[in-house]
């Protein structure tokens, strides 16, 4: 993570700092990705960057936990536990609601794009923990699910989270770099599949 000096920065020097690695991160995969493309855009000198970031994979990090306190935030309690809505609805609401977040944050999905487009973060053990992550996060809504009689119980937890994850992402990152975005067909695909889902697990 950043030093504590980067985050004692002046809002505008931060926000003007933030906005050229979003750029730099949208434009090219970890394996491209030029720092002094960065310094140049935030017009801070070259020794600056390294009083606020170790190296490429601290900034990396740092963007990583950026994104998702972003996404947390904008998915508010849809992921909370605290929410009583049957798992197929939450998942319905999970998958529209990062329809309005790349449409609020577009730069930070064609980041997110070139991150997932870099070998060296599909295997990389900060992309591997977030998947694990995000599949006991859902893994525990379809438990409580089955636990309600909602969900057939031999049905593998761990399974239907990781095929729905998966679809989720495959499908929002097409229609996120989709200029014409085309809502109801999206929300007709989602719904869709989650019908398939309930006539074969509920």
């Amino acid at each position: 993570m950043p030093n504590q000096t980067f985050f004692n920065l002046p809002t505008e020097k931060h926000d003007r700092i933030m906005d050229a690695i979003i750029k730099e991160l949208g434009i090219h995969t970890y394996e491209h990705v030029n720092l002094s493309n960065i310094v140049r855009d935030s017009g801070i000198p070259r020794g600056s960057f390294y009083q606020y970031f170790k190296d490429k994979d601290d900034l990396y990090q740092y963007f990583m936990s950026h994104i998702a306190n972003k996404k947390m935030e904008h998915w508010g309690a849809l992921y909370s536990n605290e929410l009583s809505i049957p798992f197929l609805d939450r998942y319905y609401q999970i998958c529209l609601k990062g329809f309005t977040f790349a449409k609020k944050y577009p730069e930070l999905m064609k980041a997110g794009q070139k991150i997932m487009d870099s070998d060296y973060f599909k295997n990389s053990e900060l992309t591997k923990y977030a998947l694990k992550t995000a599949n006991l996060i859902f893994s525990s809504f379809i438990i409580k699910d089955q636990e309600l009689g909602l969900i057939r119980k031999d049905a593998n937890p761990s399974m239907i989270a990781a095929l729905l994850l998966d679809f989720m992402n495959r499908i929002t990152l097409e229609e996120y770099m989709n200029t014409n975005v085309d809502l109801p067909s999206i929300e007709e695909k989602i719904g869709q599949l989650i019908e398939i889902f309930k006539k074969g697990i509920e």
